[in-house]
């Protein structure tokens, strides 16, 4: 089953598509244009499927989920565009959302490329330890006729049962690695990952950063291209997958069903908190909640930057850290008794 489009690839698409459709020319035809000068067999397919069901239904949303190959987002968006009249604008926006999107997912790459490598490095030099090196000093003890007993003995039973997988165990570690970094790269493959690490307390936080900067974003395009608020909110709350927004956003729609104020019904369910609540408030009541919403919308996900770039700041030396004391005290075991050995005999 092919895979949807990436970012990368969405953001491109957006961005020639705002621009044609800002010069005049109708959707047909630019979808026409840009099918002819696709660099690619696979986006001229794509592109020829969406002319091919155009010009059958006049519909551009449509056309595009009939490929399988655009996210949900994109083409609730493109409705949005297509209903409203401002079709060419939702495009730009788009654009700008999916070049944010990529460079985020290209920054979370780059900077979990050397912390996979280091860990596999890590384990690597405990496997060689424990099965190569410890060994030896065995055979040492075992010629002086020492006993080991406590935490030697146990360094040495833990070597004895890795000295039999050793292969295999470097192999799956390897392995590990790769998969992880490939899994990174992967448009098909990365949300699998990013599932896996999302029970991690910091990576759920980055997740709701995002969840709450796409949602802010939507929730400006629809108010943007016309619609009224309560079917704004609803499309932009439809696209959110964070489970915890979700929550946030069902006890937001239960309060604007009950009348509050829109602003205040966000803030009150802690889809928005500190000053991104009084700017929401502020902005609905002052009629700009659109600037405030996208500038939201770029504070979250700069901010889920920031927290990640943090967080593999302390994490490479944290990793280096454990390196040195696993193999400091692997050492220590079995140094000890040695030197005390080498006492006795002096």
């Amino acid at each position: 089953m092919a895979h949807t489009l990436t970012d990368a690839e969405l953001a491109a698409l957006a961005q020639q598509l705002a621009m044609i459709l800002h010069s005049g020319i109708s959707t047909l035809e630019g979808i026409s244009i840009l099918r002819d000068d696709a660099a690619s067999d696979d986006g001229r397919a794509i592109l020829g499927e969406v002319y091919d069901k155009l010009e059958m239904t006049g519909e551009l949303a449509d056309s595009m989920r009939e490929t399988g190959r655009f996210p949900e987002y994109f083409l609730k968006m493109t409705e949005i565009g297509e209903r409203s009249g401002t079709l060419d604008e939702i495009m730009t926006s788009l654009a700008d959302y999916y070049e944010g999107q990529n460079a985020l997912m290209r920054s979370i790459r780059d900077s979990l490329t050397y912390p996979l490598i280091l860990i596999g490095m890590l384990f690597a030099v405990l496997v060689v330890l424990m099965t190569q090196v410890m060994p030896v000093f065995e055979e040492i003890f075992a010629q002086l006729g020492i006993e080991m007993t406590g935490v030697s003995a146990a360094v040495f039973r833990i070597g004895h049962l890795m000295q039999g997988f050793s292969v295999v165990i470097l192999l799956a570690v390897i392995l590990l690695v790769l998969g992880c970094m490939l899994a990174i790269r992967s448009a098909k493959y990365r949300p699998v990952l990013l599932r896996a690490v999302l029970h991690l307390k910091l990576a759920r936080t980055i997740s709701s950063q995002i969840a709450c900067s796409r949602f802010s974003n939507a929730l400006s395009l629809a108010l943007h291209s016309g619609l009224d608020m309560d079917e704004s909110f609803s499309l932009a709350a439809g696209l959110t997958q964070q489970s915890d927004l979700q929550e946030r956003l069902k006890k937001a729609g239960e309060l604007i069903s009950e009348g509050n104020e829109f602003g205040e019904s966000l803030r009150e369910a802690g889809v928005f908190t500190g000053l991104n609540a009084r700017m929401v408030s502020i902005g609905f009541r002052t009629g700009s909640a659109e600037s405030a919403l996208q500038k939201i919308s770029v504070d979250c996900r700069r901010d889920a930057d920031e927290r990640l770039q943090n967080a593999i700041a302390v994490l490479e030396p944290t990793l280096t850290a454990v390196l040195s004391v696993l193999t400091g005290l692997i050492l220590i075991s079995v140094m000890l008794p040695l030197l005390g050995v080498m006492t006795n005999i002096g």
